[in-house]
């Protein structure tokens, strides 16, 4: 399955359009938050999901509130190789940031996503492009998303910005051959 994450290019908050092969989904967030809090919504309006950041110094921790009550967490596991964990309900998500502009996810050490973030940016107009396996958690893999962009990259207001990506070190190289299934 592929899902397209574009941030809007000029607002005030962070708001994202996002485009599902079988539905659309939007998110925002909520104006002058000091921490992120972000909704992720249906087409239709309902909230999907809330992210809920805590100040953290250094290293990155939020929560994700799922309308069916399932909650996660999720905490920046290996400072310097980028690497996170998302943990509950007796579920274990890992995502790996690798040299570049790629991301991975894996559940339960099997690999079921992964993204790209766009090189050039204009304004706040960061993309990904989710590469995901059909059966995969779609609510959790786009929390996962929004909150490394709203983490990263949601002081950024310049007009045109070029991202090198991860030039540092990583936990485990990027799997260029990985297919959804």
């Amino acid at each position: 399955m592929n899902i397209t994450i574009q941030e809007h290019k000029f607002s005030f908050r962070s708001e994202y359009d996002i485009l599902a092969p079988n539905a659309n989904y939007s998110a925002t967030r909520a104006f002058f938050s000091f921490n992120d809090k972000l909704q992720l919504k249906t087409e239709d309006g309902h909230v999907l999901a809330r992210i809920k950041g805590h100040f953290s110094p250094f290293r990155s921790r939020h929560d994700f509130v799922l309308t069916d009550g399932r909650i996660y967490q999720y905490r920046c596991e290996k400072l310097w190789k980028s690497v996170f964990v998302c943990e509950g309900n007796g579920e274990s998500f890992r995502l790996y940031e690798h040299k570049g502009l790629n991301y991975s996810v894996f559940h339960h050490d099997r690999q079921i996503a992964t993204f790209v973030k766009n090189r050039i940016v204009i304004g706040k107009g960061n993309q990904y492009m989710v590469r995901m396996d059909a059966d995969a958690d779609l609510a959790i893999v786009l929390c996962l998303v929004l909150t490394v962009n709203s983490s990263e990259n949601d002081d950024n207001d310049s007009s045109v910005t070029f991202d090198f990506g991860n030039l540092g070190p990583e936990d485990r190289p990027f799997d260029k051959s990985w297919e959804p299934r």
